[in-house]
């Protein structure tokens, strides 16, 4: 949960024309067996400009030479897409190409025994941490936060569209100074984006809510729930922060919502956000009238 003055988004680019300088950063950021190969006769080998902006992390990637590497699990949820070139994952088992347009894992947690291939690529790679998918997928990252995975690099049909569309929009809020900077645009965008992922590549993170979610699903959930919200709708504010409030889980707090006011945790915080707006500017707004 967001308090205090908000941060703006950290913004860093990191090019370098040098051979060795670009094997170094390559071998730092993506782990060892690496080799580099088909060298451009001149111009950078690699550019990188990054934006960090709370829990998201926004990448534009260029990679004028080719790549051979071992990929490894990394911290965040990694996931690409290609804008130029080609990457292709080999398991031994099988392969995934990407080629532009595709969307795809580019790196998970558990990713292991994987050669990844790339060539003349251009990537836009947004980083996510587990665990806030987690959280978006209403599990306790306490008490559950590993059990869960990722089934296939790869989206469902339609789902590469789909993610291009919702990073389109997280582009254009990270663009501009003001909102970049407001944490109750980050923290909403940043879990938008983890509910993308957690819709468009199988996992098993989204699961039926256990019978002890169901019995907590009680009024009494509801009120702690929405006293919390009516108390704190100028901060950024998430189910996980909603359910840690009201001492039930994700999943419980969300059907409590569903069942005794049809609508979500997140619909409601938006209506009180609006209705304090609202109130904000009627107490701004001169009285008029004859004296």
């Amino acid at each position: 949960m967001a308090t205090g003055t908000p941060l703006p988004p950290r913004r860093s680019r990191y090019t370098t024309a040098d051979r060795m300088e670009a094997s170094d950063f390559l071998d730092r950021a993506y782990g060892a067996r690496l080799r580099l190969g088909g060298f451009p006769d001149a111009g950078p080998l690699v550019t990188l400009d990054q934006v960090q902006a709370g829990a998201l992390t926004v990448v534009d990637f260029r990679l004028a030479s080719d790549l051979v590497f071992e990929a490894t699990g990394q911290d965040d949820v990694m996931i690409n897409t290609v804008l130029d070139g080609s990457m292709v994952y080999d398991s031994g088992k099988a392969g995934h190409g990407f080629r532009p347009g595709d969307v795809g894992i580019g790196n998970h947690p558990d990713m292991k025994d994987l050669v990844a291939r790339s060539h003349a690529l251009h990537l836009h790679t947004v980083g996510l941490p587990a665990s806030l998918l987690i959280e978006v997928a209403g599990r306790d990252p306490g008490q559950d936060g590993s059990s869960w995975e990722l089934l296939s690099l790869r989206p469902v049909d339609g789902g590469d569209g789909r993610w291009r569309r919702t990073i389109r929009f997280v582009d254009d809020l990270l663009a501009e100074p003001e909102t970049a900077a407001s944490p109750l645009l980050l923290g909403p965008a940043a879990r938008l984006l983890a509910a993308t992922a957690l819709t468009i590549f199988p996992n098993t993170a989204v699961a039926e809510p256990a019978a002890a979610d169901s019995l907590d699903a009680h009024p009494g959930t509801l009120r702690r729930a929405t006293a919390f919200i009516d108390s704190h709708p100028d901060l950024d504010i998430g189910v996980a922060d909603i359910a840690r409030a009201a001492s039930v889980t994700p999943r419980a707090v969300q059907l409590a919502f569903r069942r005794h006011l049809d609508t979500t945790p997140t619909a409601y915080l938006r209506q009180v956000r609006l209705a304090q707006a609202h109130q904000q500017l009627r107490d701004a707004t001169p009285a008029t009238g004859s004296p």
